[in-house]
């Protein structure tokens, strides 16, 4: 007969696995970037048709459009088989003017910036294919279903009845989010209806640690790599608890890797991790929901 764990056992169980699978995010993250016939296609494709833009640029793009990924002006949109949707606002850029002057020999020229005009340019996530389109290439970050005990449609809505002790959730359809999956904008979580309840799972548990950690006022000054690596960091705990292929989820952390403390990330996620777990005294944990839904 299988022997059955307690949940205090499992907890236990599953701390001293946490070191090892710390341990391993460098290798797995160096390993995709290296090895990844996937990730090189995106980048190529990203190089061949999106310019890259300046950190002022950058920091505007990221206030109008929060979670914008690729951006381009209306005229390259179309050229690559996409339309801007009917009432898009365009997201306002500086654009360089710049100035060729020649010269005293008469030989060289020389490029003089001599001011800055504004600029439009939209997000992926404001335009629509066409039947022509060029396809993006895509990365498989999701989270899939693996060998977790419960169902997915279950895990899921255990989750999320943990996180609605705190915030709405709202199963959010493709036109609100783009192609984001998830967001919060500190107030509420909206996730992408999806298939996949495991992956829905995953995303809400990485906005609610967005949700839970950044929108404090001591938290402001962390870099969106080091945020964004606190919250797949959650979705990872979670995942490997749970028995969830998170592969994936090593994917994601690969496009963050730059200016963040993967040690100050890992902590602050695990401690996310605990609180939805165990909950306090005025909220129910998500395993003692999973539990009286079991008994």
């Amino acid at each position: 007969m299988k022997k059955v764990y307690s949940a205090k056992e499992k907890r236990e169980y599953f701390a001293r696995q946490i070191k090892d699978l710390k341990d391993g995010i460098e290798d797995k993250i160096k390993n995709f970037i290296e090895d990844s016939a996937e990730l090189k296609q995106f980048i190529e494709f990203r190089r061949k048709h999106f310019y890259s833009y300046s950190i002022n640029n950058t920091i505007l793009i990221q206030k109008q459009v929060p979670g914008a990924s690729c951006v381009a002006g209306f005229k390259q949109w179309k050229k690559l088989g996409y339309s801007v949707r009917k009432g898009e606002r365009a997201i306002k850029i500086l654009v360089p003017l710049i100035r060729k002057v020649e010269e005293k020999t008469g030989e060289d020229e020389k490029q003089i910036l001599y001011g800055f005009k504004v600029g439009n340019v939209f997000d992926r996530s404001q335009v629509e294919a066409g039947e022509n389109a060029v396809s993006f290439p895509q990365i498989d970050i999701s989270v899939k279903e693996g060998n977790c005990i419960y169902s997915s449609d279950e895990l899921y809505s255990s989750t999320k009845q943990f996180v609605e002790q705190l915030c709405p959730v709202e199963d959010s359809d493709s036109s609100r989010l783009g192609a984001s999956l998830g967001m919060t904008d500190g107030k509420n979580i909206y996730v992408k209806s999806s298939d996949n309840k495991a992956d829905m799972s995953a995303i809400l548990v990485h906005e609610f640690t967005h949700y839970h950690n950044h929108f404090k006022d001591n938290r402001k000054e962390l870099s969106k790599d080091h945020r964004e690596t606190e919250a797949e960091l959650g979705s990872l705990i979670f995942g490997s608890y749970f028995d969830l292929d998170i592969e994936g989820t090593y994917k994601y952390l690969a496009m963050y890797r730059d200016d963040r403390d993967l040690t100050r990330c890992f902590e602050t996620a695990y401690k996310t991790f605990e609180y939805i777990m165990d909950g306090n005294e005025e909220v129910m944990g998500l395993e003692s929901i999973l539990q009286s839904q079991n008994q």
